[in-house]
């Protein structure tokens, strides 16, 4: 049997002219039994039940203001996962609507990257999408922070929707105790054709033990 966890955090923001993007987080975590006693480590778990917390920063808000050709802004945010269990866990994300663009208060909306955490490529015009350092195909980065900066050779990937299979950015086999923490990057990257507002999307942390 197993437990999740899901954390919702609150959204994503966008501001255009600035074009605002906030991604609103939520944790989810799940709790997994870990089997019967004896399949389980007494010393990593009471019993046959092992805990697991997630947490994150909250609310990412990405302000960009375009300017003469495109421009991009990256940010992060922290998920941190604490378990006991020997068998370690896995930590996922998607969005929790079954479209993962960034909403404005209006018609125009900005789709996430058509690209894949195993075949990430970097921010087309009018995309926004996510990285985390070294897992899949984003490679080692180091990524960082920027603001209103023209376009990267930093690969994304697109958020997969709540009707698509969550991506994976953790699956450890190891005890996280203390807290282990992953680095999320949000990233976008719009022209002037973006109208000026503030866009948000809702992401879905999910962590689960193994």
């Amino acid at each position: 049997m197993s437990v999740h966890m899901h954390l919702r955090q609150p959204w994503v923001w966008l501001l255009v002219s600035a074009v605002i993007i906030t991604v609103l987080i939520t944790p989810a975590v799940t709790l997994a039994s870990n089997g019967a006693y004896s399949d389980g480590n007494y010393s990593a778990c009471t019993y046959n039940t092992c805990g697991i917390t997630l947490s994150s920063n909250g609310t990412v808000n990405i302000n960009v203001t375009p300017g003469g050709s495109t421009t991009c802004t990256t940010q992060s945010d922290s998920v941190a996962v604490t378990t006991d269990s020997s068998t370690g866990y896995t930590l996922s994300m998607n969005d929790n609507a079954t479209s993962s663009s960034l909403l404005g208060s209006s018609t125009p909306t900005i789709p996430t990257s058509s690209a894949t955490q195993s075949s990430p490529s970097a921010l087309s015009t009018n995309t926004w999408g996510y990285r985390v350092d070294g897992v899949g195909g984003f490679g080692a980065g180091p990524t960082s922070a920027s603001s209103n900066t023209g376009t990267s050779s930093t690969t994304f990937a697109g958020i997969p929707t709540s009707a698509q299979t969550a991506a994976t950015l953790v699956n450890s086999g190891s005890p996280a105790d203390p807290a282990v923490t992953t680095t999320v990057w949000y990233g976008i990257c719009v022209d002037t054709t973006v109208p000026a507002d503030t866009y948000s999307s809702t992401v879905v942390y999910t962590a689960v033990v193994n």
